[in-house]
């Protein structure tokens, strides 16, 4: 069989230029395995030479897909590939937001608010539509739920039903259950934490704070005006302060910087804060781009671009990590669900019983459109549209609609990253575009241990 090198790889200039022996980290995106290559053997793939190269070694490019069949169509098959790992996922993952209301006025949402929550009416439909699709998805081996909004805990009572509900239905079908929480961390004291931790499986809740004080609360304020950051952070420090926090939960707090052109100098001294408080080893972080969302086109305004926002991503790992954060996402894993939009088994069911195949949908004026919305939850199911815009992203993909796409070598690791964005004509590349060469060499300056060897 003739071989050739797989394009799906990512690799490093020479750790060690000025040694004899210098050496180069691999990246297959095929797989998401990382390997330390020697300058010399990595000359004889960029050349093609596999008949130079021994057994052991060329049965080890075949198993991390560095090499392929000479035949193979390598976009095509990752597709494939792709398509095949959506139809066996056999979990059925949900998105509820139980209400439209959100106590925050932040300039960038594109959500339109109002106090509307979901009424008993559409919470038994919603049970009976998860009923349908456990009996459609027999071999169903997990149920998960994302709780959003608006701010989800503005309809807790709600969320509290709904949850012992969805919870007896898995234990009845004898299946695992989990969730977690998107919440802006207002209401979230540590009595509702506890109860939500401990009696309904919500272990991972993400809150956005703004880096500094002096940025957030310009920025995620009430509609009345009111600044939020002390409040949000003393609710983290009381929840993390807790006996069983510490015992039983690994970092279920997930702190998210929306970061623009306005704040990213301070992100470091965001990270310094919470050091100070004794939060390293209790939350992790992220830092996300500002971007466009719905209407607000926030992210066009004072967003940064990608090019700038990858060097400075690189510097906050760099900082986090010296600082004693747990940073354990530099690196991409394998991707075979582009994101919820792909899987026809995950749902998004909003206040107004509103089914959609993306999370962002609901509340959202610019997603009002029929080819937005699957169906509503008060209408019979033979009325609902299975082919909205964002569910052919596979489809749209193979027919090299998105031409930036069949040529990237990221491809296997990102898969478009947001459908969305590309429909709205505001396709971007993510960050690791631009910085995967400096995300290579800084994980195997974190953890050398861990690199294979060719």
């Amino acid at each position: 069989m003739k071989f050739k090198l797989s394009k799906y790889i990512a690799a490093t200039e020479p750790l060690n230029p000025e040694s004899r022996n210098k050496e180069r980290i691999l990246f297959s995106t095929r797989t998401g395995i990382s390997m330390l290559i020697s300058e010399s053997f990595y000359s004889t793939l960029q050349h093609g030479e596999f008949d130079k190269i021994d057994l052991p070694r060329l049965t080890k490019l075949m198993d991390y897909e560095l090499i392929v069949p000479e035949e193979t169509d390598e976009f095509q098959e990752i597709i494939a590939i792709n398509r095949l790992g959506v139809k066996d996922t056999r979990g059925i993952a949900m998105t509820i937001q139980a209400t439209a209301n959100c106590q925050l006025g932040c300039f960038y949402c594109g959500q339109s608010h109002t106090k509307h929550v979901m009424s008993e009416e559409i919470q038994e439909k919603l049970m009976d539509r998860l009923n349908y699709l456990l009996a459609e998805k027999k071999d169903a081996d997990g149920m998960s739920v994302t709780w959003y909004g608006g701010e989800p805990l503005m309809a807790y009572s709600t969320i509290l039903n709904l949850s012992n509900r969805i919870i007896a239905l898995a234990r009845e079908r004898k299946i695992p259950y989990s969730s977690n929480m998107i919440t802006n961390g207002l209401s979230l004291k540590k009595d509702i934490f506890r109860e939500l931790y401990l009696n309904h499986h919500v272990h991972r809740f993400q809150i956005t704070v703004d880096t500094t004080k002096e940025h957030h609360d310009k920025r995620r304020i009430t509609k009345g005006g009111t600044e939020t950051f002390d409040i949000i952070m003393n609710n983290i420090l009381e929840i993390t302060s807790e006996d069983y926090y510490t015992a039983k939960v690994k970092r279920p707090i997930f702190v998210r910087m929306n970061i623009d052109v306005t704040n990213y100098q301070d992100v470091t001294s965001f990270i310094d804060r919470l050091c100070d408080l004794g939060l390293k080893d209790k939350v992790d972080l992220g830092f996300s781009p500002l971007n466009n969302w719905g209407e607000k086109t926030a992210g066009d305004d004072v967003g940064l671009d990608v090019m700038t926002f990858a060097e400075w991503e690189i510097e906050w790992f760099m900082y986090a990590y010296k600082k004693g954060f747990n940073i354990d996402y530099i690196l991409p894993q394998r991707n075979f669900a582009t994101c919820m939009v792909v899987d026809e088994h995950s749902e998004v069911y909003d206040a107004y019983g509103n089914i959609t195949p993306c999370y962002e949908f609901p509340y959202t004026p610019k997603y009002n459109e029929e080819k937005y919305i699957i169906g509503n939850l008060l209408k019979e199911s033979d009325t609902y549209n299975h082919k909205t815009e964002v569910r052919g992203w596979y489809d749209d993909l193979s027919e090299y609609k998105v031409p930036k796409c069949s040529k990237c070598n990221l491809f296997p690791v990102c898969n478009g990253e947001c459908p969305k964005k590309w429909y709205n004509g505001e396709g971007e590349c993510p960050s690791m575009k631009a910085n995967m060469e400096d995300r290579l060499v800084l994980q195997y300056l974190m953890d050398k241990s861990n690199l294979k060897t060719l």
